[in-house]
């Protein structure tokens, strides 16, 4: 007899769930009931959880009798989770166990074991699960190539049905186009079917067909359905997916972070010297040689960090933040052929303005270098000869706010309400108290200002909206666009792009801008370059912003740095949690914005890896291994490639150490890097190639990359023990060669089929090649 299974325990999740590698098996997936009993009566409650990338608003709890329930399907482990009551985070008092959640507080832990009723999946048993399953028309879920293409995509509980397929209905009639599946986070199987607007039209109805036995389910606007009438159908239009193409350059590039202050100091003549009219008052010390006030100053010795941890001139014992050592554009183009010998493809510069800070976010004029890093033309200069060597040029954008200093803000500072100025900023007082540069401690209370920091107001996008609230507007006809401000900030963009012809732009703060701004910059950017690259820095997951419509990726904190942070820097996942915890990062987005990820294992807003590893080189060495063979561009911090290590900011700002030619250790870091960095450049199918996980289990992560006919091999060992591990492999190799070694391993052939066997040192990995390759 035909069966579905239709549960109806929660609303759809259109996010990637994170879970366990491998095949679902019968025993393993759980119904797992949640329910909060809440104090008084909330309007509506969400559970938000590792299950759900803790979206907000992807599960809504049902109210029963005055509580809240909802029943997960999930295999068994941990899951951490949080209620969200009216947007009130709470922790569920009554859960198996507790975590830190990184803000003082504590989240629940579910763990999900054999006291949770079983929900058994099999192919070909004519049962078909459609609870958490879905087509929410997202951009990893409709994608347009620059070709035409058109990649739909869905997904299916793994090892559950046996076929699927997109079902168009055009002018000619219907068309059945099989789905293939494309990757797994191994809970659901992610399918995929690709067709040509040039053939079906740039408007169409499409569906779902899911069979498995003798079952089978239609998927349209109307949910599952037996009948694709009763499913319905959605409609493709061109016009509401635009075209989402990433630049090839940035899908193969190795990038480079440089904070540019602090990599070298190519020419003495512009070192600080708080000449500039924003300094004055503020470069003296008093008599006692101590103050906890804002205190501008030159060090003379670039080696002498100890103030970015302590402050000598504070007695506080903060560290100091407004020390200048003198890097500059000079200092950079002098060691472009170490970049280059390095295997860097690309510079991601971060702020490089005429600002007050050594870090430059706080902006004195977007159309101006900051004088003591060089002048416009050096810049262009240095963008030409670092494009000679073929390495590109990305700068850092801090649009959301500008710096007190701001020619702007200064205008409507002094002349209030009269200023031509004054609503680029949203004024609650006016004027200042007081006298003097410095903003007043209380400066939010005149001025909106980012998170507080009168040194930097925010720009105001929208004058019928206060800031927060103008950030999440998408329509632009929903906004009463501040046009002068606009203007301006595109002027400046297109200025970078044509007069210094940089290649892109990481736009900070993102996600504190609105949307239809993005939309705007994106359109502007893309007419004047078709090739440049725009990343946001977003720490979380990010599907609404990685599209043809806003950033081409992101800074990928959530599903590189801190899955990597947690199996390989402070051993706290196994590889089984690594591997659920990277997954939907591959998932979330359209490939185009997966392959661009800025992969990122530090910044200059975090402590350095090797910091976070306690010093232990060879975690570091393993996180570059992965790195340099995961998805997406790998992203060097300035100096992790010579083992350098630091606190948070400012003391992971330190200026580089360019004495490292005489420390071995640093040496070894360095000629790891560049190997890997050689192998990734050598082998096409790191950047551009398909990813598999091979093997997860305890301490051991491997998996397969492939692109065409070319495949390899990547084992991690992130115990503190030696091991041996069999990882499967294509039948056909005869045998591989690990390329950081050149040892050649044999294929063995087996009833299970072919494999090798990798022996591996604690914290070490290897790269599988075939032979000859």
């Amino acid at each position: 007899m035909r069966q579905v299974r239709f549960i109806a325990l929660a609303a759809l999740v259109f996010v990637g769930i994170a879970t366990a590698a491998g095949p679902v098996h019968a025993g393993a997936l759980k119904q797992v009931p949640f329910v909060y009993e809440p104090d008084g009566a909330p309007s509506q409650v969400y559970l938000a959880g590792q299950f759900n990338n803790w979206s907000t608003d992807a599960t809504p709890m049902e109210e029963v009798d005055g509580r809240f329930e909802v029943t997960l399907l999930l295999p068994i482990g941990r899951y951490q989770y949080k209620f969200v009551a009216d947007g009130n985070w709470i922790t569920d008092e009554t859960a198996d166990d507790f975590h830190p959640d990184g803000y003082g507080g504590q989240n629940s832990v579910v763990v999900v074991d054999e006291r949770f009723e079983d929900v058994a999946l099999e192919r070909g048993d004519g049962v078909i699960t459609t609870f958490q399953l879905g087509h929410g028309r997202h951009a990893w879920e409709v994608s347009v190539a620059r070709d035409g293409t058109v990649a739909f995509r869905t997904r299916v509980w793994t090892g559950d049905i046996s076929d699927a397929a997109l079902v168009i209905e055009g002018a000619r009639g219907s068309t059945s186009v099989p789905m293939e599946r494309v990757d797994s986070d191994g809970l659901f199987d992610y399918l995929e079917a690709e067709v040509r607007t040039a053939a079906t039209g740039t408007r169409f109805d499409y569906a779902f067909t899911l069979t498995d036995g003798d079952a089978e389910l239609w998927l349209g606007p109307g949910g599952f359905a037996e009948t694709g009438e009763a499913a319905g159908t959605f409609v493709f239009d061109a016009e509401a997916f635009p075209v989402f193409a990433t630049p090839d350059w940035a899908k193969d590039g190795i990038f480079y972070q440089i904070f540019p202050e602090r990599f070298a100091n190519g020419d003495a003549s512009n070192d600080q010297d708080f000449s500039e009219w924003y300094y004055e008052g503020l470069t003296d010390l008093p008599a006692s040689g101590k103050t906890n006030d804002v205190y501008f100053h030159f060090v003379d010795d670039w080696y002498d960090v100890e103030g970015l941890s302590k402050s000598p001139y504070r007695t506080d014992g903060k560290p100091d933040w407004n020390s200048f050592y003198g890097g500059d554009i000079a200092g950079v183009r002098e060691n472009l052929d170490y970049l280059a010998d390095l295997g860097v493809t690309v510079i991601y510069f971060n702020p490089l303005f005429e600002s007050q800070s050594n870090h430059k976010y706080d902006a004195v004029s977007y159309m101006r270098l900051d004088p003591h890093f060089g002048t416009n033309q050096e810049f262009a200069d240095f963008v030409d000869a670092a494009h000679e060597r073929g390495i590109r040029v990305i700068m850092d954008l801090a649009y959301n706010h500008t710096g007190h200093t701001f020619w702007a803000f200064q205008d409507t500072r002094e002349r209030g309400p009269e200023s031509p100025y004054w609503d680029w900023y949203e004024w609650r007082e006016w004027p200042l108290p007081g006298e003097g540069v410095n903003p007043p401690p209380n400066a939010k209370d005149y001025y909106d200002c980012w998170w507080g920091f009168g040194w930097m107001p925010n720009l105001n996008f929208d004058l019928a909206r206060d800031n927060p609230d103008e950030q999440g507007v998408k329509d632009i006809t929903d906004a009463q666009v501040n046009w002068p401000v606009v203007e301006h900030l595109l002027a400046a963009t297109v200025y970078w792009l044509t007069e210094a012809d940089v290649d892109g732009f990481r736009l900070d703060v993102a996600g504190e801008v609105p949307f239809w701004f993005w939309e705007l910059f994106r359109e502007r950017v893309r007419t004047v370059d078709p090739d440049a690259y725009i990343v946001g820095e977003l720490w979380g997951p990010s599907p609404e912003w990685v599209n043809g419509r806003y950033y081409d990726a992101v800074m990928n904190y959530a599903y590189f740095r801190d899955p990597v942070l947690g199996f390989i820097a402070s051993g706290d996942m196994d590889a089984a949690e690594f591997d659920r915890a990277l997954a939907p990062g591959r998932l979330i987005y359209p490939d185009e914005g997966v392959r661009a990820q800025m992969n990122l294992l530090g910044s200059h807003d975090t402590p350095r890896f090797l910091t976070n590893c306690g010093g232990d080189v060879d975690r570091l060495k393993l996180a570059m291994l992965f790195s340099m063979t995961y998805v997406g561009a790998p992203t060097i911090y300035y100096g992790d490639e010579i083992a350098m290590e630091g606190g948070g900011d400012p003391d992971c700002r330190r200026p580089f150490r360019w004495t490292w030619e005489t420390e071995p250790v640093r040496v070894d870091v360095h000629d790891h890097v560049r190997r890997l960095a050689a192998i990734r450049t050598s082998h096409p199918l790191f950047s551009r190639g398909d990813f598999e996980t091979l093997v997860s289990d305890g301490r051991v992560f491997a998996y397969r990359r492939s692109l065409d006919d070319d495949v390899a091999y990547v084992v991690l060992n992130a115990g503190p023990t030696a091991v041996s591990v069999e990882v499967p492999v294509v039948e056909d190799h005869g045998s591989v060669v690990e390329a950081l070694s050149g040892s050649i391993v044999p294929v063995i052939a087996g009833p299970a089929g072919a494999s090798v066997a990798v022996e591996l040192e604690p914290m070490s990995g290897a790269v599988l090649l075939p032979e000859g390759d």
